[in-house]
């Protein structure tokens, strides 16, 4: 076995695991593991919404669970929640998807 494979699978065994860091989500209507991690930056709400912050989150998913490689610029509901994809990441098999949403 070589360092390559050794990462993939402590993606699968510890980081995507959901009694370590993982959660289960909802994406697009299918259940998924991830981990999500969020920051609001409440101190500079949008200057065209009075009362509105942006979110900015970083989802970490294995690219085979959740079944394909968003583009940037498109969507994701996760749980329930719209996001808007702005950048894509991809390392050995794990994306890291940035997004953005507003909210009041």
């Amino acid at each position: 076995m070589n360092l390559r494979d050794q990462i993939l699978i402590d993606n699968q065994r510890t980081f995507l695991n959901i009694k370590e860091f993982a959660d289960i989500y909802i994406i697009d209507g299918e259940k998924v593991k991830a981990v999500l991690n969020s920051a609001t930056d409440n101190k500079h709400p949008l200057a065209y919404a009075e009362g509105v912050s942006l979110v900015t989150d970083t989802l970490h998913v294995d690219v085979l669970e959740l079944g394909f490689t968003p583009e940037q610029g498109s969507w994701m509901k996760i749980d329930g929640k719209d996001f808007k994809v702005i950048r894509v990441g991809s390392d050995k098999g794990m994306l890291a998807l940035y997004l953005e949403a507003n909210v009041g």
